[in-house]
């Protein structure tokens, strides 16, 4: 049986993991990549470590992978590789967003301060590219430059259009590409790689499942923003709050009245002076009266039918259930 190594693309025989194996292993790496003797990056690297959530990314790039009979060690190092990336950028962003808490938890930024964060922030970025260097496909470097190019530039496009409520869903899907599907997209490149030994790695079936699936991920937190905040683990119209025209408030903004509209920039100025939304019954009425969650929710319906789709197409039977079982965990309306 043929194993891929660090520099090959052949096919692997190794065993299957669970998905919380997949997880303390993605762990381990993390934590092999980013050690050091300075405090505040030892401090920072288990941060980064405790506070990884579901670590969908590295689930997802495992799992297709091994859907695809790809060896299981390149798949964890690379999927810990897009978590650092990852990790990275949140850090950037919660100082950015001066937020001090993400899904009910401190940010890196309010536990050891901005000039710090940002710097360790990018101390994470070069760990990772560091060692990146060290898996001998120059393949590899291309997919994750790319990423971090598209993430840096979608956070200047979300900065650009802060509190701009005529943001349309052009941009908005610009920024979702780029900060949320950017990352996906990338898994389903790096397995093309290592199942195609190269090509169009972006024209493959694994990229167009990873950014539909990256879409859909932040299309259904955009979703449960409005309609559900308590599986979000936050408080409700967050979005609104801070000055981002998602889907839910785009569709809203074409379908209401002249003084509906009035009154909903009335309440986006409060908002950007103050941080708050005041009238989130009234926003959430106009929603119900519009049907804006009927809408978001038939989207949705239809973008999980078709992940669900490219899902059941994966080779390889037991990681393709695996995979499809967690896409179904977090399915925003399936349910509904």
């Amino acid at each position: 049986m043929l194993f891929v190594g660090r520099n090959g693309t052949g096919r692997s025989g190794d065993k299957l993991l669970t998905p919380p194996r997949v997880i303390q292993e993605t762990n381990k790496t993390i934590a092999t990549i980013l050690r050091g003797d300075v405090k505040i990056l030892k401090k920072l690297a288990a941060y980064v470590v405790s506070s990884g959530g579901k670590r969908i990314r590295p689930l997802f790039i495992y799992y297709l992978g091994k859907a695809n009979n790809l060896e299981g060690k390149e798949l964890i190092r690379l999927g810990a590789l897009l978590e650092i990336v990852h990790a990275a950028s949140l850090l950037h962003d919660d100082v950015i967003d001066r937020a001090d808490e993400r899904r009910g938890q401190p940010t890196g930024a309010k536990l050891f301060g901005n000039k710090q964060v940002v710097l360790g922030g990018d101390h994470l970025l070069s760990s990772g590219l560091q060692y990146l260097n060290t898996l001998g496909n120059p393949h590899y470097m291309a997919v994750f430059t790319d990423a971090i190019k598209a993430l840096s530039e979608a956070e200047l496009v979300q900065m650009q259009h802060h509190f701009d409520l005529k943001t349309d869903l052009k941009t908005h899907g610009r920024i979702v590409d780029g900060k949320t599907a950017v990352l996906f997209r990338a898994a389903g490149a790096l397995v093309a790689i290592l199942h195609q030994n190269g090509g169009d790695f972006y024209r493959s079936a694994t990229a167009a499942l990873g950014e539909s699936f990256g879409r859909y991920f932040q299309h259904r937190d955009d979703y449960l923003d409005y309609f559900d905040a308590q599986r979000l683990r936050k408080k409700g119209l967050q979005d609104f709050a801070n000055g981002i025209v998602t889907r839910p408030l785009a569709f809203l903004l074409k379908a209401v009245s002249r003084p509906e509209y009035a009154g909903l920039k009335a309440e986006w100025s409060h908002a950007q002076k103050s941080g708050q939304v005041r009238a989130e019954g009234e926003i959430l009425r106009l929603m119900q009266k519009y049907r804006i969650e009927e809408k978001c929710r038939e989207l949705l319906r239809s973008d999980e039918n078709r992940i669900l789709a490219g899902l059941a197409a994966l080779p390889e039977k037991e990681p393709r259930e695996i995979i499809s079982r967690e896409f179904q965990k977090i399915l925003a309306v399936r349910a509904a």
